[in-house]
């Protein structure tokens, strides 16, 4: 009986070696499905509860023939970063903004999409008083003005400035266009958006959309681009194969309806 375990022993000692190896190199397969949050005109669920918006349409338009579409998802924003970051789930997530600390953990497509101008959005009775401030950075980085934040979400270049705040902002997990509400009711004095989301909201809105507005301060930063971010451990040929498609996108065609 030992004789005959210790014949088997090196080839044990084999399989689960090659089995270490095979761990080590992960797994390597397409995205179990693509998330999506809600941030109209860019991407939403329609009134059928379909996926939509300039992202959502832009990824179909580019995908590579042949290559299997996963199903989309609209999912809580955080959820999503923290589940490819921690490598929870094989999904990846449509619309996000590339930081280094994101980079470092997860794979980034070529943009899909340019923002138009950052704003700002407040009520128009304070607005008056925000004007005042002298640019952009100064409004954002003054402590006495409280800034309203989707939680878990990057800001792209405003990134830097909103740090320096530290604690002094109100993080939701409430989408952009439920914060213009938060704004209504006095909860924070102002918010981010880009020109073309801003114009949008304020005007599905309706009649409550016009006790609020957006406005410019001098030194915004660059508009920024929005990606594809996915899992690390994902096929890298279905990457590539995506991002070949990405890279024939034309960023400056109109967004939106």
């Amino acid at each position: 009986m030992h004789r005959r375990f210790a014949l088997l022993l090196p080839l044990l000692l084999a399989g689960l070696a090659g089995l270490g190896v095979a761990q080590a190199a992960g797994p390597q397969a397409p995205p179990r499905e693509l998330h999506y949050f809600d941030i109209p005109p860019m991407s939403f669920a329609d009134a059928k509860g379909q996926p939509a918006g300039t992202m959502v349409e832009r990824l179909r338009q580019i995908w590579p023939a042949g290559l299997e579409m996963p199903p989309l998802r609209l999912a809580p924003l955080k959820r999503s970063l923290h589940d490819i970051l921690e490598r929870r789930e094989p999904v990846c997530l449509l619309g996000v903004f590339m930081t280094p600390e994101r980079a470092a953990q997860a794979w980034f497509s070529n943009p899909i999409f340019r923002e138009s101008p950052s704003v700002f959005i407040a009520t128009r009775a304070l607005a008056q008083r925000l004007k005042q401030y002298p640019s952009a950075q100064a409004l954002v980085t003054d402590r006495s003005q409280r800034l309203l934040l989707t939680d878990g979400a990057s800001y792209g270049p405003l990134d830097e400035w909103i740090q320096q705040r530290g604690p002094a902002v109100l993080r939701v997990a409430a989408p952009p266009p439920r914060q213009l509400h938060m704004l209504l009711r006095g909860h924070a004095e102002f918010m981010f958006s880009d020109e073309h989301q801003a114009v949008q909201m304020l005007k599905e809105l309706g009649p409550e959309g016009h006790a609020l507005e957006w406005f410019v301060l001098p030194g915004m930063v660059a508009p920024p681009t929005r990606h594809l971010m996915c899992q690390r451990d994902l096929d890298p040929q279905w990457l590539r194969a995506l991002d070949a498609g990405l890279s024939q996108l034309d960023l400056s065609a109109p967004a939106g309806p």
